[in-house]
């Protein structure tokens, strides 16, 4: 059972207050390797006008020394925050809001994203695990009906009761040491509440999103690329550099989007043999998956299945994945499905 909101600063309400942006409107598909070099290599440089026309965000950590404003950032947090307000509008467009949309964002730190998505009209929920940047961000919630936030860990919440029902697109800076665990409970909000979630849009280290939207076949292909497969088509739509982060991290970041389908693509009886298959086989990415299969507890007999049992894991494909799931189903459990 999650545990208790424990902080409630001010209640979601509607706001009429809308913004719009002329330029730089990400593309609706997915970057190429050759589209993202350049875009990392524009980023990183820019020219004079460019440089003119974005606006640097103060570093919180700067600010917070000089004026005694935010509080310096938590590395066991995951703390970096993004400073460049054209990828700050680049990110939250990518949500394509509608004025009075519920959005629920993770860590919200000092607000950028915040303000933004506040500008366009949505209610947003903001989760925040750091009690100072609750306090940093009272004023944000004091001007605005539209903002409620929440001094919780998501990893614990019941995102279905956080956001009291309602339908909602999820944004966020996720830390690292979360991301896995918090796109693990996004699919289960979504397999449990059908139609909850819709859309995601979040930033991750670079390494990570290339693993999200790998096909079949790529050497990143994991087992996240087969789950959040089975819900939508994952696609790397911005790329961020490391400098443009206080502090800067170890590495770039990448801004994955991703439609949620209401149910899975693909017809799966049982969620639990489709969990257990895959994480089965990955465990062992390298081995064939007939000498992986065996270890695999609670799954119907796979020998006389007509399968290619020579390949391993990173070659087959989220579709192949679920229809393996719904023929290894335990009889007693596939008896039970069909009552």
């Amino acid at each position: 059972m999650p545990e208790k909101r424990s902080n409630i600063i001010s209640e979601t309400s509607k706001s009429s207050n809308t913004d719009s942006y002329s330029d730089g409107t990400p593309s609706d598909r997915e970057l190429t390797p050759e589209e993202i070099e350049e875009q990392l290599r524009a980023l990183r440089t820019g020219s004079p006008g460019e440089a003119q026309n974005r606006e640097r965000l103060a570093s919180p950590i700067g600010y917070g020394r000089k004026h005694g404003g935010l509080p310096p950032t938590k590395k066991s947090l995951g703390q970096n925050w993004l400073r460049d307000s054209f990828a700050t509008q680049q990110i939250v467009q990518l949500l394509n809001l509608q004025p009075d949309d519920h959005v629920l964002e993770v860590g919200p730190g000092p607000g950028t994203l915040t303000q933004y998505l506040l500008q366009r009209g949505a209610a947003v929920t903001a989760v925040e695990i750091d009690m100072r940047m609750m306090n940093a961000l009272q004023p944000l919630v004091e001007k605005h009906e539209n903002l409620k936030l929440l001094h919780a860990d998501v990893l614990q919440e019941d995102l279905h009761e956080v956001m009291g029902g309602n339908s909602f697109s999820l944004i966020g800076n996720l830390p690292f040491h979360i991301t896995s665990s918090l796109l693990f409970q996004i699919l289960d909000h979504a397999r449990i509440y059908p139609g909850l979630i819709k859309r995601l849009v979040v930033m991750v280290q670079f390494e990570v999103a290339e693993r999200i939207v790998a096909k079949p076949g790529d050497s990143e292909y994991s087992i996240l690329s087969v789950f959040m497969g089975l819900f939508g088509k994952p696609r790397l739509a911005l790329t961020v550099p490391r400098d443009q982060f206080t502090p800067p991290p170890k590495v770039d970041a990448g801004v994955l989007v991703m439609d949620i389908a209401e149910y899975p693509l693909y017809p799966l009886p049982d969620w639990l043999t489709f969990k257990r298959l895959v994480k089965g086989v990955f465990n062992k990415r390298r081995k064939m998956l007939r000498n992986t299969m065996p270890g695999i507890k609670n799954i119907a007999s796979w020998q006389e299945i007509e399968f290619d049992w020579s390949r391993r894991p990173q070659t087959v494909s989220v579709e192949e994945y679920a229809w393996l799931a719904s023929q290894l189903v335990p009889k007693n459990t596939r008896k039970q499905s069909d009552l």
